[in-house]
C-alpha cells in the first residue's frame, strides 16, 4: 500500500501491464519459483486493472513490470513462505491491494481479508477482487474495527506506517490475532527501539523471519513476526529472535 491519502488525489501514469511471459521472466531473475502459468496469468491482470485504476487514485508507484516484480511481488512471494496453510490473514491498509490480493493470488488456500479506512481505495480492492475472482472480503474501516468483530491467524502489513504506530493500534487487540508479519525497510532497528522505548512490545516477542535484498540497492528489507509471548507462533524455530 501507499501511506497517507492526500486531499487532493494524486495520480501516476503507468506504463504498459506486463504480460504473464515477461512477468515470470523478471521473477526468475529473482529466485522467484514454482508459479504456475494461470497464477502468472493471474497476477498480469492484477497489473491491468490496479493499474488502470491508478490513472485515477494514487496506489502505487511500482508501475513498470520491473518495479512491480523487484517490490510488489517480491516482497508478497517472500511473506508467502511464511504462511502455514489454510491461514486467515487480515491485510491492515490494503491500499491497492499489497501484500493481500497477491497472496491471495499466489496462495489460494488462504482466507485473505483486507480493510483500508480510506474508503476509495477499499473501494479500488473490491473492484479488483471482483475482477480477479477472488474469494477475499473487503472492509472499508480500519483494523481495529474489523478485528473488534473478528480473529485472524496473522495480520500483515506494508507501507502502514512504523512499528511504533502498527504497536499502537494493535495494542489491545493482540489477543484476537496469532502474530502481526510486517514488512520493513532498513530502518526498522530504529522502528524496533521506539516501539519497545515507549513499552508497545512488553509481553510481545518480535522474531526476524526473513531478509532478502532490496534489488536496485544496496539495502534489504525484512519481514518481523510480532506475537503475544504466549502465542503458539512464538514457538517456530524460524527466524532470529530480536532482543
Amino acid at each position: 500500500m501507499q501511506t497517507e491519502d492526500s486531499k487532493t488525489p494524486e495520480t501516476h501514469q503507468s506504463s504498459t501491464p506486463p504480460t504473464a511471459d515477461n512477468l515470470k521472466r523478471l521473477a526468475g531473475d529473482l529466485g522467484i519459483e514454482a508459479i504456475d502459468d494461470p497464477t502468472w496469468a493471474k497476477l498480469a491482470m492484477y497489473c491491468q486493472v490496479a493499474w488502470d485504476w491508478n490513472t485515477k487514485i494514487n496506489l502505487t508507484r511500482h508501475t513498470t513490470a520491473e518495479l512491480f516484480v523487484q517490490r510488489d511481488l517480491l516482497d508478497s512471494y517472500q511473506l508467502s513462505k511464511l504462511l502455514q496453510p489454510n491461514e486467515e490473514i487480515l491485510d491492515l491498509g490494503t491500499g491497492g491491494g499489497v501484500p493481500g490480493i497477491l497472496l491471495a493470488i499466489l496462495r489460494p488456500d488462504l482466507d485473505v481479508s483486507l480493510c483500508d479506512s480510506v474508503a476509495k481505495k477499499a473501494k479500488v480492492a473490491e473492484d479488483i477482487v471482483q475482477k480477479l475472482g477472488l474469494n477475499t472480503r473487503v472492509f472499508p474501516i480500519s483494523g481495529t474495527l474489523v478485528l473488534a468483530e473478528d480473529r485472524f491467524d496473522s495480520v500483515v502489513a506494508r507501507g502502514v506506517g512504523p512499528l511504533v504506530r502498527l504497536c499502537g493500534w494493535l495494542k489491545d487487540e493482540w489477543h484476537k490475532i496469532g502474530r502481526l508479519l510486517a514488512i520493513k525497510g532498513p530502518r526498522w532497528v530504529d522502528e524496533r527501539g521506539e516501539a519497545r522505548h515507549r513499552g508497545l512490545l512488553q509481553g510481545l516477542q518480535l522474531r526476524r523471519m526473513a531478509t532478502y535484498p532490496m534489488p536496485g540497492t544496496e539495502s534489504q528489507s525484512v519481514i518481523l513476526q510480532i506475537a503475544r509471548n504466549t502465542s503458539p507462533f512464538s514457538k517456530t524455530q524460524i527466524g532470529t529472535i530480536e532482543e
